[in-house]
């Protein structure tokens, strides 16, 4: 097994319920001046609202989004020069990622991806070689082998992060715990390139000293560059 940095705590990969036992902790509320006219809601609120958005897609429309979304993300030129990835696997609801990790495959990039420990809330990343190498783990969600090899997230060129809910100046919400926004800022080597629907965009996300602006957000319909990102 590769050098073993450690777990990499993040956010992602509970169940959607799991998410929302957990988001309506210490929520303040904000001014969201939302798509649908900007309502004053907590932080837990605009994350319900933009899960309802998310579930009310289609199966079909979830895959046809998620392929204008790839398509322009794999013109970056931060993916093309990339050697390695660090991607999420996504859930039924979020943007697709396995055209992307086959893509990087083929292309020979090494893709590392998330494996969860509940226990702990933690997860490692691990590199896998096909998306064959992936099983339901913990959740349900595809996970690599526990004897995959591990690599730090800060040897990923990019990182491809799963959203709930974002704004123009880069900021986003996830599901809740938190562990996603503190990885990225303990490892600040990749590029962080959010991926999400257009149908996740709030006016204003709230934020916390702890959260981390992305450098760049994926949508299908555009790419956005953000100043207010770590770059």
């Amino acid at each position: 097994m590769f050098h073993n940095p450690g777990p990499w705590r993040s956010r992602a990969d509970d169940s959607d319920d799991a998410h929302a036992e957990h988001a309506d902790r210490g929520c303040e509320e904000f001014e969201d001046p939302a798509p649908d006219g900007g309502s004053k809601l907590s932080k837990s609120e605009l994350r319900q609202q933009a899960l309802k958005s998310r579930r009310s897609l289609a199966k079909d429309e979830v895959a046809s989004r998620s392929g204008l979304v790839t398509r322009r993300l794999l013109q970056l030129p931060e993916f093309a020069s990339a050697a390695s990835i660090a991607t999420y696997v996504a859930k039924s609801d979020e943007v697709q990622t396995a055209a992307v990790i086959s893509r990087a495959l083929a292309e020979g990039k090494k893709v590392l991806v998330p494996r969860s420990d509940p226990q702990s809330s933690t997860l490692f990343f691990a590199e896998i070689h096909a998306l064959s190498e992936l099983s339901p783990g913990h959740f349900g969600i595809l996970e690599p082998a526990v004897s995959s090899p591990r690599f730090p997230l800060d040897s990923a060129d990019i990182a491809l992060v799963p959203i709930v809910a974002w704004d123009e100046q880069g900021h986003r919400i996830g599901y809740g715990k938190g562990y996603f926004d503190r990885a990225l800022e303990a490892n600040r080597g990749p590029v962080t390139i959010g991926l999400a629907f257009e149908s996740q965009r709030f006016g204003e996300v709230p934020q916390s000293a702890a959260d981390v602006p992305l450098d760049i957000i994926v949508t299908e319909e555009r790419v956005l560059r953000l100043r207010g990102g770590r770059r």
